[in-house]
């Protein structure tokens, strides 16, 4: 950073210009902000510069950002392009604002940009995050070439939205699937308390050639294993997880000690919990807390709580 600051101090000193370059550096970084101040000095921005810092912040935050230099681009004359609104679409999702995100898709219809499968799939996608699944239905159906983001997309929030068996159509039409659609199922099906159907997807995704569980995966199907007592299987992910080294994925972590200690195995629960070590969080205190106390450990139990005052206080 220091560097950047050397190089941008060079520029002013000579009238060099290399503002494009700062900011792709800045940004790299990223320091939005820095970023953010080299833009503000440029006396006529192109698109490309718009677009970066509205990447930028739709990728970080604060996603409001977004909208300010869409609006400023719009009145200096600067026409977005289908980079703009694919940021844009995104930051309408992370701002769970269904009145922009229509207005918005009004502007991307009317700029002519709907052949863009990035921009469509991103528009889709923020229709299913913001709960418009009937919207972003239409625009999928819409769609003559779909690629597997815009199917997950959707899958994804059919899930969200508790419609499993919507996701389960859309999941068997789909002509290739990935990890995320495996796991968008698996993880609509635990969170929606159909756990046999989670455990019965996670079983035959291993089944599959080329598609290998992710972090996020076995925190979703962990639960499962919990609420159906399959601690065989949940101590085979728990093997995988530490040779793919998804072991220091805290919420791996959190829920291989919840099924352990639900299912009651406080010796295997005390030995991950420990294992966690300096990296434990409330969650983790709290199920090795939980799982003395239900399994008649009450002075175990009390004795933790204690230790976990001391270290909140320090």
């Amino acid at each position: 950073m220091n560097q950047l600051r050397q190089i941008h101090a060079n520029t002013l000193r000579n009238g060099i210009d290399f503002s494009k370059f700062l900011i792709i550096k800045a940004l790299d970084i990223p320091n939005i902000p820095y970023a953010h101040q080299l833009f503000d000095v440029i006396p006529k921005p192109t698109s490309f510069f718009y677009n970066k810092l509205i990447q930028a912040y739709s990728n970080h935050g604060p996603h409001h950002q977004c909208l300010s230099l869409y609006t400023r681009m719009c009145l200096h004359g600067c026409s977005p392009n289908e980079h703009t609104f694919t940021f844009l679409f995104a930051a309408c999702a992370s701002l769970s604002s269904p009145q922009l995100g229509q207005i918005l898709h009004t502007r991307f219809v009317k700029t002519g940009f709907e052949y863009d499968i990035f921009a469509v799939t991103a528009l889709v996608d923020m229709y299913a995050k913001v709960g418009l699944l009937a919207l972003a239905r239409r625009k999928f159906d819409e769609m003559e070439i779909r690629d597997l983001p815009t199917w997950n997309s959707l899958i994804a929030g059919y899930a969200r939205c508790g419609n499993m068996e919507g996701a389960a159509e859309l999941f068997a039409a789909m002509p290739s699937r990935n990890v995320i659609s495996w796991t968008a199922m698996i993880s609509g099906y635990s969170q929606n308390g159909r756990y046999g159907n989670a455990l019965t997807m996670f079983l035959e995704m291993e089944k599959m050639t080329g598609v290998r569980p992710n972090e996020v995966t076995l925190a979703s199907v962990l639960p499962a294993c919990t609420n159906l007592g399959a601690l065989e299987v949940g101590e085979r992910i728990e093997g995988y997880a530490r040779a793919e080294g998804y072991f220091n994925n805290m919420f791996v972590c959190n829920a291989i000690l919840e099924m352990y200690a639900r299912c009651g195995r406080v010796d295997a629960t005390r030995r991950v919990f420990d294992e966690i070590g300096c990296r434990r969080n409330l969650c983790s205190w709290n199920t090795m807390i939980m799982g003395l106390a239900v399994h008649g450990q009450c002075n175990e139990a009390l004795e933790l709580f204690h230790q976990m005052q001391v270290r909140c206080q320090c």
